[in-house]
């Protein structure tokens, strides 16, 4: 540009910032899983490790000290329960005999066969003495054994003793199984041989046939009732099955044992009940508390994994959500076992309406859940502590929305009393407590105090823990909207036209931002401190030259395009200094992306076609979040529609188009929005093409809204009144 003077080389050098650091994946997979082991293990000690309050309680020793309940406990006693159960399996009326009748029928023809056999053999000519004890000592098989004392008695036995020995053995054979009512059990069966037999045999020979009379009666005697196993066993498992679960209540301020008393096993079992038996856990409690601490830390960390990205990306968020989680379990660890009024006032909900305050609804629904149960189980394995924990947390949570304001604290800590009280007067009718106005007003003094503190707490450190963990927390975005920020005054005093475009910026953005789910307030308050850094030099911005003086005439292109650039690395710089966080610095540094001041590029390269573009182009970095994108398409299609608009250059329709250049509002957005993507300004954030279609529908909402027709008035007639109003 003719007349024009060269800028000082320093002044065209815009430093670059630096680009974003990036974790690798492989580290951040590595970082989650360490965090998530170290969350394991800390969970696993808070379950097992217990530090002795008072002397110790051994069981079966006497106790040194007296026990009184702390709370109203109720238990299913294992002990009981197995008591019962083992008497009901041991009852005789379950055992299930099976009855053959066909065993007397086949072992009295055994019999009969036998003493053919032997009659047989003594009756053979041919045989001597000798050689027919051998020959019926061979007769021995599975059901009978002939000994060589008995084939000789046999053998030698005279033929009137050998008939009374075959008469009477089966005659008493028919007499033990007519007696039994041919259904012998074993134990009948020792009876028999041991009692009736022996009687009966006395009666019926002398001496030398008598021990054979015993002999071959009771060695055909067979049990035909015998017990099935298999039946029996079914039926005692069924017998067992059948007895219920014996629950034990234990009432507030009952004793569970006395000095000096034995400690049984039914005290041991209820001390454990009340958390008041310090015992060194075996190692089978230890591997289950180990699962169980395993189950609560992986469920978190996948979730965090999964839905919060944000959270395990940065090191700081990451440890203090753990920490968070670990301080809730720890503290309930202490308080709840001191009595029901701790636990029903411990304010768990805390934690949940932080997570949600500081991420979003589901990551607060999810630690109410673990810590709930956790906590829960803890305090006495009830039902009633984890429900009412879990609807106290989710009905804070809901109540309390994003937490923009402090109020939203004050209705969830409402919302958690409520339902604290509701839940734990219904467990109260459930278990068939005493409800009367002495425990109604308890249980609402208890829920009250549950509700303020929750509210007191999360609210007292939502701030602490949103700058511990370097976040940007709605109340903190609130506060830096205000037109009092330093910031802000003086860019009201200095820049007001700047101000004026900030604003206008902000609504485009807020009402983007809602059309696709993303951060309105951030974007709005984003908005507002986007072009502080035209502070510095608020001269050398057409907003601010009323007076019609151009000092870019002054100015060679390159020197003016160093002097516009300038503002974003002096907004960072100021952004920082006045400590405003890290999402509204990146807004500031990624608003005009690496884009190109076409206007001084443009007369540079009409005096210098080799001009390098490098030199008229924005540092970056491109956006790369949708806030960051949406804020670049805001504050482009704000400055440009105003500026066409001021120079005549867009009507509402395109029946309506006049002169060069002349286009509408929607066509011009539209250009806009092309422009910037065949830039390659948008390919590093996350809009998608439906989402950059719901962005340009709410700009043109609102453009429209702002620049639509306005009706001429008529003019006044010449005789018309003055008027002192327009």
């Amino acid at each position: 540009m003719s007349g024009a003077t060269s800028a000082p080389p320093s002044t065209t050098v815009v430093p670059a910032r630096l680009p974003r650091t990036t974790v690798p994946a492989e580290r951040r997979w590595w970082r989650l899983a360490a965090v998530g082991g170290i969350l394991w293990l800390a969970l696993w000690a808070i379950l097992t490790v217990r530090v002795p309050l008072g002397p110790r309680i051994e069981p079966g020793q006497p106790s040194p000290l007296t026990v009184q309940a702390s709370r109203t406990v109720t238990y299913v006693s294992v002990w009981r329960t197995e008591q019962e159960r083992s008497r009901a399996e041991r009852d005789p009326a379950i055992l299930v005999y099976q009855r053959d009748p066909t065993v007397p029928v086949q072992q009295r023809l055994h019999l009969l066969n036998l003493l053919q056999a032997i009659a047989q053999i003594r009756d053979d000519p041919a045989l001597d003495a000798a050689t027919a004890s051998v020959s019926l000592a061979a007769l021995s098989d599975q059901t009978v054994a002939v000994t060589p004392e008995t084939s000789l008695m046999l053998a030698t036995l005279p033929d009137e003793s050998w008939d009374t020995v075959r008469r009477a053995s089966v005659e008493l054979y028919d007499r033990a199984m007519s007696t039994s009512g041919y259904s012998i059990t074993e134990d009948e069966l020792a009876e028999l041989r041991e009692r009736s037999l022996p009687y009966w045999a006395s009666l019926a020979g002398d001496e030398q046939s008598r021990p054979l009379i015993l002999w071959l009666s009771g060695a055909f005697l067979r049990a035909n009732h015998v017990l099935d196993g298999a039946a029996t066993a079914q039926a005692r498992e069924q017998a067992r099955a059948a007895v219920e679960p014996i629950t034990v209540r234990i009432l507030q301020g009952e004793n569970i044992v006395r000095e000096g008393d034995v400690v049984t096993t039914d005290v041991e079992e209820k001390l454990r009940a009340i958390d008041a038996l310090q015992l060194t856990p075996s190692w089978s409690t230890v591997l289950g508390h180990g699962l169980i601490a395993a189950i609560v830390a992986t469920l978190f960390t996948s979730y965090v994994a999964l839905a919060q990205p944000p959270v395990w990306h940065d090191d700081r968020t990451l440890l203090l959500t753990v920490g968070l989680l670990l301080g809730t379990v720890l503290t309930g660890r202490w308080l709840t076992p001191l009595g029901p009024s701790w636990a029903a006032a411990f304010p768990l909900a805390t934690i949940a309406l932080l997570n949600a305050a500081l991420f979003r609804r589901s990551a607060g629904i999810i630690v109410a859940v673990l810590s709930s149960l956790f906590v829960a189980f803890l305090a006495d394995g009830q039902l009633s502590s984890a429900v009412a924990y879990l609807v106290g947390g989710v009905a804070g949570i809901f109540a309390l929305r994003r937490g923009e304001r402090s109020l939203h604290f004050v209705v969830a800590g409402l919302a958690v009393a409520g339902a604290m009280v509701v839940v734990r007067t219904a467990f109260t009718l459930i278990t068939g407590g005493q409800l009367d106005a002495a425990a109604l007003a308890r249980i609402g003094a208890l829920g009250a105090l549950n509700g303020a503190l929750s509210a007191v707490l999360a609210l007292g450190l939502y701030h602490i823990i949103g700058h511990i963990a370097g976040m940007t927390t709605p109340l903190r975005l609130m506060e830096l909207a205000h037109p009092a920020q330093p910031l802000l005054r003086r860019l009201i005093r200095e820049a007001p036209g700047t101000y004026a475009h900030s604003v206008a910026v902000g609504n485009l953005a807020e009402s983007a931002a809602e059309a696709i789910g993303a951060d309105a307030l951030l974007l709005r308050v984003g908005s507002y401190y986007h072009d502080i850094g035209k502070l510095v030099q608020p001269y050398f911005i057409s907003d601010h030259q009323s007076d019609g003086t151009n000092p870019h005439l002054l100015l060679s292109p390159e020197a003016s395009a160093a002097t516009i650039i300038g503002h974003v690395s002096a907004g960072e710089r100021m952004a920082r200094a006045a400590g405003l966080p890290e999402p509204i610095v990146d807004l500031i540094c990624t608003h005009h992306g690496s884009g190109v001041i076409k206007h001084f590029y443009h007369v540079a390269l009409a005096a210098d076609p080799s001009v390098d573009v490098a030199r008229f182009s924005y540092p970056g970095p491109r956006p790369c979040t949708r806030e960051e994108g949406i804020l670049m398409l805001a504050d482009t299609v704000e400055a440009t529609v105003r500026s066409k608009v001021q120079h005549g250059r867009v009507v509402a329709t395109r029946d309506r188009v006049g002169g060069a250049g002349g286009q509408t509002l929607d066509d011009l957005v539209e250009s806009i929005f092309a422009e910037r993507l065949a830039s390659g300004q948008l390919d590093q954030c996350a809009l998608t093409l439906a989402d950059l279609q719901a962005i340009r529908r709410a700009f043109l909402v609102t453009l429209h809204g702002i620049y639509h027709p306005r009706v001429e008035y008529a003019p006044a007639p010449a005789n018309a009144p003055a008027s002192g109003t327009s």
